[in-house]
């Protein structure tokens, strides 16, 4: 038996399941580390207060199966497990090494060190099945730990390719949490110019540190003016919400930073009472960001792992896991700074107790030992 977190009537428990065995295509995982991802297990933890079937990230109950593919394609044989009906699933984003593979796992074996998403199988969990799909090679020279942010590398590096941007260009990104923080790196990495904005002054220090050449801690005239000067009057060429907000404060205020045509993509969960007359002005494109790239929530891709072509689609959520990972192997990203909290994974409970305080770290990143 495997002990399992889960979140229960707005607490946190560990309970015993069966270990899982592989299916076609799966990959049995020992994690050494899983990362907390503060903003969406937070929100799942609350969310078990008065609803459990609600409370699941993916998938539940009421979820929508769309249809992706033509009538003509079998697949969507194997679906996502469902998660427990008396509590909350949490934890998408860890690393280990392999244990077992399916049959027709072909690059896989026991012992390889490895990397994995996906909130139906990449639980906190000390024993894991996880779609070949959603699995990337870990090479020797990157820490396991580092790895382990996999999942939050592919979402902040979806959300950057979400903008369009290219070399020279500058984007600005409300919210200077986790996600914030890396995708200001792999901007600047990239030769894209970061603006960050936070209400939080330390955080905004930490994302200068990172490679953004401005920084704004509210949504005022000034702050407007100052983005307006560094971009030569044009405004900025794109906003990434990354910050959650009910209102719809940081939406419009997106728009008024945008250069004409610029484009505001959704990250963050924030309102959506937008401006027509900002946004109108701003000629603005307005685009979603899905997870961690093209191929997320669709089974017939993880579950069934059947690959989009990459004549067809670049950066599948799968390349964008092992591109992540790729940067920390060549050191072009640092984790060291986000000075993440190690808990034992036996005081899971803990770690997510610090991380609901005003003074929360960036994340935790659960120790399962070994």
């Amino acid at each position: 038996m495997a002990r399992r977190v889960l979140a229960q009537g707005g607490e946190i428990l560990l309970r015993e399941v069966p270990d899982p065995t592989p299916g076609p295509g799966d990959v049995v995982v020992r994690p050494r580390y899983s990362v907390i991802s503060p903003g969406t297990e937070r929100s799942i933890v609350r969310a078990t207060r008065t609803n459990v079937a609600e409370a699941h990230e993916y998938p539940n109950a009421a979820y929508e199966w769309r249809t992706i593919r033509s009538g003509g394609v079998r697949g969507q044989t194997r679906m996502p497990q469902m998660p427990p009906t008396d509590a909350a699933s949490l934890g998408y984003s860890l690393a280990g090494t392999v244990v077992a593979v399916g049959d027709d796992v072909l690059d896989l074996r026991p012992g390889d060190r490895v990397a994995c998403s996906g909130s139906q199988c990449a639980y906190h969990c000390e024993l894991v099945a996880v779609p070949r799909s959603l699995t990337v090679p870990v090479p020797e020279a990157v820490p396991l730990e580092a790895a382990a942010h996999v999942t939050l590398g592919a979402v902040s590096i979806e959300a950057l390719r979400r903008t369009g941007c290219r070399f020279g260009e500058t984007v600005a990104v409300f919210g200077s949490g986790m996600l914030g923080l890396l995708i200001a790196q792999l901007a600047a990495s990239a030769g894209i110019y970061v603006v960050a904005l936070d209400t939080n002054t330390e955080r905004l220090a930490l994302a200068t540190a990172l490679g953004a050449v401005a920084t704004l801690s509210d949504t005022g005239a000034e702050g407007l003016a100052r983005v307006r000067a560094l971009t030569g009057g044009f405004g900025v060429d794109a906003v990434i919400v990354a910050a959650a907000d009910p209102g719809s404060t940081l939406v419009n205020f997106a728009f008024d930073l945008l250069r004409p045509g610029g484009r505001v993509v959704a990250l963050g969960d924030f309102g959506m009472d937008l401006d027509r007359k900002r946004f109108f002005a701003a000629q603005a494109t307005f685009v979603p960001s899905v997870a961690y790239g093209p191929g997320r929530y669709d089974p017939v891709y993880e579950e069934n792992n059947v690959d989009l072509p990459v004549n067809a689609v670049r950066w599948t959520e799968n390349r964008n896991m092992g591109h992540f990972v790729r940067l920390l192997a060549e050191g072009r990203l640092d984790l060291a700074v986000m000075k993440a909290v190690r808990v034992p994974f036996a005081d899971a409970p803990s770690a997510y107790r610090a991380l609901f305080t005003d003074d929360s770290p960036l994340t935790a990143v659960l120790d399962f030992g070994g």
